[in-house]
């Protein structure tokens, strides 16, 4: 069985459903701390005038320990503004119109959300559904956790659930204590972002980083082909002849 773990992002790229896609079981760990001016919150779209920024706003004055899925959102008028904007953005886009009804529901339902992870969790699995990914998700609030350290947390969780492999981004790499895994017997494996092929996106030049709802508009149902399912296995000795 093969296990993601990853803290909620805001209609994230490609990337984040290539790894959801490869893993039987998704754990959203949103107990982990809030961070500021980072996806958990916020994602870009194209635009022919290069990129835009969409920023759910987030109270966090005064909160340096502060959870994801304690997260509160300060101003309910986001929604509204989001919408506005994906519909102009990507109006003119082939396969808008097959996914515009379902996106302006999702953020019709979000308007009246307090907390900014019950509004991710319902993107992310719109998202993941339309992309028909059969991946199960689970929230990490589900399990007691008794390890101190980010990978053995990780590693904890892996055996709560049986899993077998572990699937991750590059990025982990500078971070995971790769042989408490394979102590574990638990392969690690790591998703590959350097062989994406380019698709019919409307703006110039292309961008790799944006939200996935560009992917879906532009390629429809076609758009799963993105997620290229490549990756690689890693051993502890593979990352020190890497870094030699």
């Amino acid at each position: 069985m093969k296990l993601a773990i990853l803290q909620s992002n805001y209609i994230p790229w490609k990337g984040y459903f290539d790894i959801m896609n490869l893993a039987d079981e998704f754990i959203v760990y949103d107990s982990a701390q809030y961070t500021k001016n980072d996806w958990r919150n916020r994602n870009l779209l194209r635009s022919k005038s290069g990129t835009s920024w969409l920023t759910i706003p987030v109270a966090t004055a005064g909160r340096s320990d502060q959870r994801i899925n304690e997260a509160v959102i300060s101003d309910p008028r986001w929604a509204r503004k989001h919408w506005a904007t994906v519909d102009q953005l990507l109006r003119g886009y082939e396969y808008f119109d097959l996914y515009k009804e379902a996106w302006r529901e999702w953020y019709d339902k979000s308007a009246g959300m307090a907390l900014l992870h019950e509004v991710n969790m319902i993107f992310l699995q719109g998202l993941a559904a339309q992309l028909g990914l059969q991946t199960r998700f689970r929230d990490d609030r589900e399990f007691v956790i008794a390890a101190n350290s980010p990978t053995g947390r990780l590693v904890d969780l892996c055996r709560q659930v049986g899993a077998e492999s572990y699937v991750t981004g590059p990025s982990a790499l500078s971070y995971l204590e790769l042989e408490r895994f394979h102590a574990a017997g638990i392969r690690v494996d790591v998703v590959r972002y350097d062989s994406y092929p380019k698709y019919s996106q409307q703006a110039l030049p292309f961008d790799h980083r944006v939200s996935v709802l560009d992917l879906l508009a532009s390629e429809g149902p076609a758009a799963r082909r993105h997620l290229l399912g490549k990756h690689f296995t890693v051993s502890p000795s593979d990352l020190e002849r890497s870094e030699q």
